[in-house]
């Protein structure tokens, strides 16, 4: 698996911080799945002309 390294402010690290019982790594893997399909999903009617 590759790894992905990301820098935040320190603010908002504090306020993930706030919540150890997420798992943000696994969380950022689905939305980042999510975010795929929905750019395929506008290619996809962009090709098309439906929009």
């Amino acid at each position: 698996m590759a790894t992905f390294t990301i820098s935040i402010p320190e603010n908002l690290k504090k306020e993930i911080d706030e919540y150890p019982e997420i798992n943000w790594a696994e969380y950022l893997k689905k939305r980042f799945e999510v975010r795929i399909k929905e750019f395929k999903k506008f290619e996809e009617l962009k090709n098309s002309g439906k929009i």
